[in-house]
Formats: C-alpha cells, structure tokens, sequence
C-alpha cells in the first residue's frame, strides 16, 4: 500500500517540478537566444524607473558559480524598454570579473570561464540610468 501512494505521489508532483520554467514570453525568448549548448540555470527580472548617474548599477543579485565551469549570461529588453540593458559580474572580494558594457558599446551575453567556487555578485541596470525592463538569463555552457 505504501508503494502505491509513493507512485501515486509522484505521478502527481513531478510534473509540475519539470514545468519549472518561466511562462514570461521575455524569459523564454531569451533563454532561447542562451543557444542550443547552454542549460537554463536561473533568470532575473530586471524593471526600474529613470535614475541618477550614480557610482555603481541599481540591482543586486547574488549567485553561486563553480570552478572550471563557463556560464553564459544573455541579456534581452522588453519591447517597450527605454533603456538597454547591461550587467556587471564581481567575485566576494568585489573585483570585476566581466562586463557586458565595453567602451560605450553594449553587448547581450557574455561567457565567463570561472575559476574560483564562490559566491558572485550580479549588477544589472540600463545604460544612462534610463527606464527600462529586460531580463538577464544564466546559463551553463555544456
């Protein structure tokens, strides 16, 4: 009888761990753009208001990334987006590791080989503090 309700129990929440992805069209279509050889990891909504020029990007997030390992992160706009969205990545210590703004130019992924397991600080913000909405995806590279 325990089998039973073990199956039964399964048969019932596993598919709805398998839909764990996001049902936002804009996750979706820039967790596509991440490219065949990437594994979806984990995606961060990003929408803010104008703001001021200020020393470093608005949003915060922290997460993990592992040694020898090379994450893609892609960044994508929504189509009513203002501003154009750009990321910075820092390890613990707070030194830049990448940057997807480069000498006034903008670029939507970047791949970063890690090699320190740690824990990594993700700035996300839009180019000249304008309004915006977009999202940045991270992606393992098989």
């Amino acid at each position: 009888m325990k089998k039973y309700l073990i199956i039964t129990a399964l048969m019932l929440f596993v598919p709805m761990l398998m839909s764990g992805q996001s049902s936002d069209p804009l996750i979706q279509k820039c967790a596509l753009n991440s490219g065949p050889n990437s594994t979806f990891l984990k995606d961060f909504r990003v929408q803010l208001g104008k703001g001021n020029s200020q020393p470093e990007l608005r949003v915060r997030q922290v997460f993990p990334l592992s040694k020898n390992m090379t994450y893609k992160f892609t960044l994508c706009n929504a189509d009513n987006s203002q501003g154009k969205l750009i990321m910075k990545l820092k390890d613990s210590d707070g030194s830049l590791q990448a940057t997807s703004y480069v000498s006034g130019k903008a670029y939507p992924e970047i791949n970063f080989t890690c090699k320190k397991t740690g824990t990594y600080n993700l700035y996300f913000d839009f180019i000249d503090f304008l309004p915006g909405s977009g999202v940045g995806i991270v992606s393992l590279v098989k």
